[in-house]
């Protein structure tokens, strides 16, 4: 996979960015892609060879650039008392990452585009934070935080698709949040929903 570095790195990130989340996968244009972005062609095929490595390349450095700042916590952690309070730092954090990374919001723009069909820096990603998911949720199960009338691996694909619909949300609000100073409902929002779902009804 291509690994992109050099003075250009944010313009064609940015550049990259924009292209797919205006035309798509498959409408997106290289030509205006290096034109966006201040390079020669030459320059952009030494560095990529196509729009599939260009693609891997801009999501695997905008998650390493979000991973120096922020790790998900390992799923034990969240054994016991700690699983809501955990749950609500985790929600917390990524709220506040949200506003103030530019990285992540970057990556919350082209993440949830259709899948290409192929495996890729996206796909690899989603398979980390799914099984992440499950595994919080066996913890939280086997200390009675997470209710057990429901199959954990049901849950933790519900819960899964609620966090991706969430992130998206937060993502459209999330600077709307902090100017009308409603951060604490944009924060709250996310863990008062998943309570209602993980927790034994009653």
């Amino acid at each position: 996979m291509a690994e992109l570095t050099g003075p250009h790195r944010d313009r064609l990130i940015e550049a990259t960015v924009a292209e797919f989340a205006s035309a798509g996968y498959d409408g997106a244009s290289l030509n205006r892609i290096i034109r966006a972005a201040g390079l020669s062609k030459s320059s952009f095929y030494h560095a990529v060879g196509s729009k599939s490595d260009l693609l891997d390349a801009v999501v695997s450095s905008l998650v390493a650039d979000v991973r120096s700042r922020w790790t998900p916590p390992a799923p034990a952690v969240f054994a016991g008392d700690e699983f809501w309070p955990q749950v609500d730092r985790v929600l917390s954090d990524l709220l506040a990452l949200t506003v103030t990374d530019p990285a992540l919001r970057l990556l919350g723009r082209i993440f949830y585009l259709p899948a290409t069909g192929a495996a890729d820096a996206r796909s690899a990603l989603v398979d980390s934070m799914r099984s992440w998911v499950g595994e919080v949720l066996r913890v939280g199960a086997a200390s009675g935080a997470v209710r057990d009338d429901v199959p954990v691996d049901a849950l933790a694909a519900a819960a899964f698709g609620m966090l991706r619909g969430l992130d998206e949300w937060a993502l459209r609000t999330a600077t709307t949040s902090i100017s009308t100073g409603k951060v604490g409902e944009a924060a709250s929002a996310p863990g008062l929903l998943l309570r209602g779902m993980l927790t034994t009804p009653g």
